[in-house]
């Protein structure tokens, strides 16, 4: 997912099509739209967030995926300032609605934050 850290980085021209390689509609539509509302209030993602997975749960339309995310090295900054505005927590619940596509890889669908801690 290192991608989706820095998905406002990418090129503006290739952005849907790179990230169209991790996640699809409603997930896509949704992190495109939010990218567009950051660039505007002149907002920009900074750092990465770690992953913990818990546990995938396989159904017949796709996957569910559980996870405790470490984002506090991560959050958002002013893009003109450099400043800081919110940094992420130490421990994130959240949960991952993932598809197969016809290329066999599995893509997220939607991404739900469930809340702090885990």
């Amino acid at each position: 997912m290192a991608m989706l850290d820095r998905a406002d980085s990418l090129p503006a021209e290739s952005r849907k099509r790179d990230l169209a390689t991790i996640m699809v509609d409603p997930q896509l539509s949704r992190v495109l739209r939010r990218i567009d509302v950051m660039k505007r209030q002149h907002i920009t993602t900074y750092g990465h967030v770690v992953v913990h997975i818990k546990s995938v749960q396989l159904t017949s339309t796709g996957a569910t995926v559980f996870d405790c995310q470490n984002s506090s090295g991560a959050g958002i900054r002013n893009s003109i300032t450099g400043k800081k505005i919110k940094r992420g927590v130490g421990e994130g619940d959240t949960k991952a609605l993932l598809v197969k596509g016809p290329d066999g890889k599995w893509r997220v669908r939607k991404s739900i934050t469930i809340g702090e801690g885990c």
